[in-house]
């Protein structure tokens, strides 16, 4: 603890030597940058004839997965409507479909709206299955329909 600064004393420690190497300091180069025939608007053009303000591609970009998403969509409407109405079973069933064989970045949403779908569709007939019942026992036993 001997080799610390006292309060106020602001000066370089004893033994400090400075470092060996200091690296360059970058100038920039004097005047307009060169432009080259390719550069597209007469854009000035970096180092490897890269041109300035092009964007740069991070890889691919993403599948389309429109149909599986309205498959899910349709699949969930299922149930917003309490199996009721038929066609969003039916849509929800076709566009999983659809959206399984021709989207293959879209398959576990394709898959979600198949099996929502195809719940939905056996919801539907079991209810409308235990309503005939249901009809048919309130006719047998006299109640008059």
């Amino acid at each position: 603890m001997t080799n610390q600064p006292a309060p106020g004393d602001e000066g370089t420690p004893e033994g400090y030597q400075p470092p060996h190497y200091i690296p360059p300091q970058h100038i920039p180069p004097q005047g307009p940058p060169p432009t080259s025939p390719n550069s597209p608007y007469g854009q000035p053009s970096g180092p490897y004839g890269v041109t300035y303000g092009q964007p740069s591609y991070y890889g691919m970009p993403p599948e389309p997965k429109n149909l599986s998403i309205a498959s899910l969509c349709c699949g969930i409407a299922v149930f917003l409507g309490l199996g009721i109405f038929i066609l969003p079973q039916i849509a929800a069933v076709i566009l999983g479909h659809m959206g399984y064989l021709r989207e293959p970045a879209g398959r576990g949403l394709a898959i979600a709206g198949l099996v929502l779908g195809y719940l939905g569709l056996a919801l539907t007939a079991i209810v409308l299955t235990f309503i005939v019942v249901a009809i048919f026992a309130a006719a047998n036993a006299g109640y008059g329909f």
